[in-house]
């Protein structure tokens, strides 16, 4: 009997190490992916950024990287400052703060959505004419051969706009872009909730809302009658409920969670990235954890991939009588987005239309083509690798380091067009802060966090290889970005801290080498002096 019992522990404790084996690899492994991307997204802004012209045509601009190191040191000295002496942080509530940014934001925005005219253009005004058809009764834009027979997944955002029209009336623009507002509150609500989750700290939340409501460039996505804002928002709302399902296995919470996943890849089916991230944790968690409550999460998660697809479908089969197809290949972004266009690597080109419009509107004949084409593209590369990893760096800088993230763009046909050299510095210096912070907190933090809070780097790290292939734009990857702020603030923080306990524990006449010695043994001392190095040895090889 003491035997079998022994035995049984041994086995226990076997399987125990075998889990926290298995828990450690997924972690290490999320986070290495995370640091290499991060790194390489880190030193590239540093060293040079891109503007992109109306035309979306991309312009490198060279940088300089200890400029941005210097400015990092700045805000650095400055949060320490703040935290040290000032105390805002006891001083300031989170919850008031968030309200006074959201009121100004929204009253700033609210003035200048109706006294400036942003018309919709492209594809925003292509969604609105279809809403509006499709309310008179022309059936002409879901036809093979119409915007929405050969977009079916814009499918979604067609059919919600039809019915808001029917509130709002036809192309009231305005009245969308004013609604937009509370999107991006929402976004920045649920994006602050679930950094107090990842990290159980107050004043966490209060540097995110203020990093934020700093970042204008998604701000101005808010005049983007498009499913950007919304669908980032119902993403987030997804991550948030699904968090708060881990901690308190409430009904409520994966309902909502369900609900909003399926609405935001209604709005845009990009946000099919954060589904597959969100099934891979529950299923993380299903094995890891042996959470079984998650099988609810999951079982309901599945169906709402379909949903987001089937429900649109059948609504627009009612009330036209038309069978959507599969209009454009999807595999024809993927070609386009390896396309190595003059000054638009893997940017829209027209190539996805005109393959599907060649082929009499065919879909499997289109298919059949891209499938060659691809092929094609493939091989070349597979020849010419060192062509490839130039195209990909050149796609990657377009789409990354673009420190406006092509939110001035959306402006360009208005009179409220930004085009500043001050602003775009002001971004571009933010932007280099975001990546360096984030890169401090995987030096810091990062290694020790558990891995069911490291959901939004999943997501951060399915986007950036989705948009390897898939057709590049700025407006794609800007709400990847802000998922990084929380992150960078706690790097930035647990520097800040670190600064402070150790200027707290120095001894008076301690002596200059002493000092210099505590100073030295500080991660913070090291990751900057690792920091400024390997930037020295880059310059070198760059320059």
């Amino acid at each position: 009997m003491y035997k079998y019992k022994n035995y049984g522990m041994i086995e226990t404790e076997e399987t125990n190490m075998y889990e926290k084996g298995l828990k450690r690899f997924c972690r290490n492994t999320v986070l290495i992916i995370f640091a290499v991307i991060i790194a390489l997204l880190t030193y590239s802004s540093m060293f040079i950024n891109t503007y992109i012209s109306v035309e979306e045509k991309a312009t490198y601009v060279i940088d300089n990287p200890f400029k941005m190191i210097i400015y990092f040191l700045i805000v650095l000295v400055i949060m320490f400052l703040i935290r040290r002496f000032f105390k805002l942080s006891k001083k300031i509530n989170s919850k008031k703060l968030f309200i006074i940014l959201s009121a100004i934001t929204f009253l700033i925005l609210t003035i200048i959505i109706f006294t400036h005219n942003i018309t919709p253009q492209a594809d925003q005004l292509e969604i609105l004419n279809c809403a509006a058809a499709l309310k008179r009764g022309d059936i002409s834009p879901f036809l093979p051969n119409g915007y929405v027979g050969k977009c079916t997944n814009q499918a979604g955002i067609v059919m919600i706009l039809y019915y808001l029209s029917f509130i709002f009336g036809d192309n009231n623009y305005q009245v969308y872009q004013f609604l937009n507002i509370f999107g991006l509150i929402l976004s920045y609500y649920c994006i602050c909730k679930i950094s107090i989750i990842s990290f159980d700290n107050d004043e966490i939340e209060k540097w995110t809302v203020l990093f934020l409501f700093l970042f204008l460039p998604l701000t101005w996505y808010v005049t983007f009658v498009y499913g950007n804002i919304y669908g980032h928002a119902f993403s987030m709302l997804a991550v948030l409920s699904g968090y708060r399902f881990f901690e308190e296995m409430k009904v409520k919470d994966f309902i909502i969670s369900f609900v909003s996943i399926a609405l935001a890849m209604m709005f845009k089916s990009n946000y099919l990235i954060v589904f597959i991230a969100m099934v891979l944790f529950v299923l993380i968690d299903i094995i890891m954890n042996k959470h079984f409550q998650s099988i609810i999460l999951l079982i309901l998660l599945l169906p709402a991939y379909f949903a987001s697809s089937m429900i649109p479908t059948m609504l627009v089969q009612n009330k036209t009588g038309v069978q959507l197809g599969k209009g454009t290949p999807m595999i024809s972004y993927i070609e386009m987005g390896l396309q190595d266009t003059e000054g638009s690597p893997g940017w829209f080109n027209s190539y996805n239309w005109d393959v599907y419009t060649n082929n009499g509107n065919d879909s499997e004949k289109a298919s059949e083509q891209v499938k060659g084409d691809l092929k094609e593209t493939v091989l070349y590369y597979l020849k010419n690798p060192k062509q490839f990893i130039s195209f990909m760096y050149r796609k990657t800088i377009s789409q990354w380091c673009n420190p406006d993230f092509q939110g001035t763009w959306i402006l360009r046909n208005s009179d409220f067009y930004i085009h500043s050299d001050r602003y775009y510095e002001f971004f571009n210096i933010f932007e280099s802060i975001v990546f360096l912070g984030t890169l401090a907190y995987i030096y810091y933090t990062g290694r020790h966090m558990p891995l069911h809070r490291l959901l939004l780097p999943m997501i951060f790290i399915g986007g950036f290889i989705f948009h390897m292939f898939w057709e590049a734009k700025c407006q794609y990857t800007v709400t990847y970005f802000v998922l990084l702020i929380p992150y960078c603030v706690k790097g930035l923080m647990d520097m800040t801290d670190e600064i402070a306990d150790g200027i707290l524990h120095m001894k008076k006449g301690q002596g200059f080498f002493k000092t210099i010695k505590n100073f030295w043994s500080m991660d913070t001392t090291k990751y900057l002096v690792g920091l400024m190095i390997s930037t020295c040895v880059i310059n070198l090889f760059v320059r």
